[in-house]
C-alpha cells in the first residue's frame, strides 16, 4: 500500500480510538485495530483504483471523440 493510505489509516484508527469508551477500548486488542488499518488501507486502495479507471475511460473516450473529429476535418 502507498505510504500515504497508511498513514490516513491511521489517523482514522486514532479517531476512532478517541470515539470509544473505555470499556469497548480496553476489549479491543491492538491486533484489531491492525486490522481496522489494514481494511482501510484495502479500500482506500480499491477506491484510487477505480477512480483511475474511470479516469482512463475518460480520457480513451475524449481521445476518440477528438480523433473522429480530426479524421472529419481532413476528410473536408
Amino acid at each position: 500500500m502507498p505510504p500515504l493510505f497508511h498513514g490516513h489509516a491511521q489517523e482514522v484508527v486514532a479517531r476512532f480510538k478517541v470515539m470509544l469508551p473505555e470499556t469497548a477500548l480496553s476489549a479491543i486488542s491492538d491486533e484489531h485495530f491492525d486490522g481496522l488499518e489494514t481494511l482501510i488501507e484495502a479500500a482506500m486502495s480499491v477506491m484510487q483504483s477505480q477512480a483511475h479507471n474511470d479516469f482512463v475511460q475518460k480520457l480513451s473516450r475524449l481521445a476518440d471523440h477528438y480523433g473522429k473529429q480530426a479524421s472529419r476535418i481532413e476528410e473536408s
